[in-house]
């Protein structure tokens, strides 16, 4: 009798599990086509419809879960393993659809929002729907990271590797989570008061122009306001007296003030030091500094349309606006009000932004988007971990290499002669490695400088003084070939680093070369386990072996064209290699011929370039 109501049991148990199994198959089945329709609706167009697909494909799931049985029947080993399964993806499918629900009520809100103030209301909109948002993703990536295909039943392993296919074009995305949900919890937890600086990219500096002018702006959960807006030069002069950096050709700078602070391509080393000198000037206490350029104003005009200011009757347009500040700012020479011109663009300008219609919106946050990927908006924070978070999104403008990086370049041109005479400028940049079997590499470096014949009107000098510096990897020493005049110097960002000074006159060319070694560029192992020093020697084999680059952009009036070719040693042979812009992950176009890759961009992010090698 015992052994039949066991058999009873069983048989029970087994009928229940088969029907609970088919329906959660069908339960998930609806979820999933649900998701994806909400996906397909998930445009400007119809926020509404992805709203209620994402609705359905999270019923659908969490019904699912609800017939994943009691408790104890999770502690059976086997039967636990499958049940833990499918509560996992039953979960990735609720949470995936959280976070398309929270987006689409975002981006409907971003369609529909109206008023007089629309960009505040579009602040105080955000928060929720992306804290939403972002946090639904982490679970879903901490979750899909953990699902194996080890132990579990055949549809639960079909279903398993499909969700990590499905997951795998939003790696980026979901890997980048954790930082942004930082960033947006610091930055929506109070009212925060920043300092802009606006940077002349036709005076060029490190980090993107010279800083003409200032403004403090307040930003949190409250919305966005102006409340400063003036010529950099009204400011007192910093108590502190710092000296001025190593530099040929600048020799006249006589104290090196706020406004020259931008002197670092690295835009947090740079900014440390304008934080030092804002605090002593009697200043309201800012929690970051966020420094625009002008092509930032040429993407937001491209939007918005001309603008006319009491300066100028010529209206400032994406096209113009450069040359026409330039004039406009230098025919008035030295009087008080000559950058008046500038305060009245950006002020009409944020008017319009602050009023703009719907249409605008989406526009404009791809028109910033495209300006934070390529340097044009750059931004410090003081709290050390939205810090960390902006470095991490690639919108801190900070060279921060990839831990498997084994050679590093960057390159930052500064005009060192007062005056605006980065106007009709175009650079180039050719940088050949040819590897050796002892892992290390033998580099050249071209830079080709080109202006245009044009006088530009308001300038104060026609012709270029640029002080070009070259940063590179750790121990990377020039040769006894190098040719370029460039000579080694000790620079705040504690990078081998090579200065040389030119001038550049209308109507000619100049080519700045250097050669250098870089001793360890060749390192063993797949890239995540490249750390140190390589523990044997390249010419030895064992597997595959990896070089890889960090090429970092400079912000600048018009992008540098770019070409890298790196050569394998003699006896070894290229199996792949791969290229992409950091910020966005775009990927670059890389061609292998005869063992040499190559590739040619132009610099509108930083690039990684990968190349992996076997010996023979």
């Amino acid at each position: 009798m015992v052994l039949a109501a066991g058999i009873l049991v069983i048989a029970a148990v087994g009928i229940w599990g088969f029907f609970q199994a088919r329906q959660f198959e069908a339960h998930a089945t609806a979820g999933k086509a649900a998701a994806l329709a909400g996906l397909d609706s998930l445009n400007p167009q119809d926020p509404a419809a992805a709203i209620e697909a994402f609705q359905t494909a999270g019923a659908e799931f969490s019904s699912a879960r609800a017939l994943l049985g009691p408790e104890w029947l999770h502690a059976i080993p086997w039967v636990g393993r499958q049940l833990a399964a499918a509560d996992d993806l039953a979960t990735i499918g609720v949470d995936g659809s959280t976070a398309g629900e929270a987006g689409a009520k975002l981006l409907q809100g971003v369609t529909t929002v109206s008023g007089d103030d629309q960009l505040n209301a579009l602040i105080r909109l955000a928060p929720e729907h992306l804290d939403t948002a972002l946090t639904a993703l982490i679970d879903v990536s901490d979750r899909a990271a953990a699902l194996s295909t080890d132990g579990v039943v055949s549809p639960l392993a079909s279903a398993i590797t499909e969700i990590k296919e499905k997951l795998a074009p939003l790696d980026d995305l979901v890997q980048l989570a954790p930082s942004m949900l930082d960033l947006e919890r610091y930055l929506f937890s109070g009212q925060h008061r920043f300092l802009v600086v606006s940077q002349n990219g036709a005076e060029l500096r490190p980090t993107g122009g010279f800083m003409g002018t200032y403004s403090l702006v307040e930003f949190g959960p409250d919305g966005f306001t102006l409340t400063t807006f003036a010529n950099i030069y009204t400011l007192p002069n910093d108590t502190l007296d710092l000296p001025r950096p190593p530099a040929e050709g600048l020799d006249w700078l006589k104290h090196f003030r706020l406004r020259d602070a931008n002197w670092w391509i690295d835009f947090p080393t740079s900014a440390r030091t304008m934080m030092e000198l804002w605090q002593t000037l009697g200043q309201p206490s800012v929690d970051g500094i966020v420094a625009v350029d002008i092509p930032m104003v040429r993407g937001l005009l491209e939007i918005f349309g001309p603008i006319t200011v009491p300066e100028t009757d010529v209206p400032l347009t994406a096209e113009n606006v450069l040359e026409q500040l330039v004039n406009v700012v230098n025919a008035a020479g030295d009087t008080p009000g000559r950058k008046n011109s500038v305060q009245s663009l950006v002020t009409e300008l944020l008017t319009r932004v602050a009023h703009m219609s719907s249409e605008q919106v989406l526009p404009t946050l791809e028109s910033l988007a495209i300006s934070v990927n390529e340097k044009h908006i750059q931004v410090y924070l003081n709290e050390p971990t939205s810090q960390s978070a902006l470095v991490a999104l690639g919108w801190a403008g900070a060279i921060d290499p990839p831990v498997d990086t084994t050679d590093l370049l960057a390159v930052a041109n500064a005009v060192v002669k007062p005056g605006k005479s980065n106007l009709g400028v175009s650079k180039t940049l050719e940088y050949s490695v040819v590897l050796a079997g002892d892992g290390s590499a033998e580099t050249t470096l071209k830079l080709g400088y080109a202006k245009t014949r044009a006088y530009f009107i308001g300038a104060h000098r026609q012709w270029m003084g640029d002080f070009v510096r070259v940063h590179r990897a750790p121990d990377t020493k020039l040769s006894g070939e190098n040719s370029g005049d460039m000579v080694p110097f000790a620079d705040a960002m504690g990078l081998p680093t090579f200065g040389h000074y030119f001038r550049l006159f209308r109507g000619t060319t100049v080519e700045v070369v250097a050669r250098s070694v870089v001793p360890r560029a060749l390192r063993p192992g797949p890239a995540a386990e490249v750390l140190g020093e390589p523990t044997v020697d390249p010419s030895d084999g064992g597997g595959v072996w990896h070089y890889r680059l960090l090429v970092v952009k400079q912000a600048d009036l018009a992008d540098t064209d770019a070409t890298v070719t790196i050569r394998a040693p003699e006896g070894w042979t290229v199996t792949g290699s791969s290229a992409w812009l950091r910020a966005d992950g775009t990927v670059v176009t890389t061609s292998i011929q005869d063992d040499t890759v190559t590739v040619n961009t132009a610099m509108t992010q930083d690039l990684v370039l990968d190349v992996m090698i076997t010996h023979g």
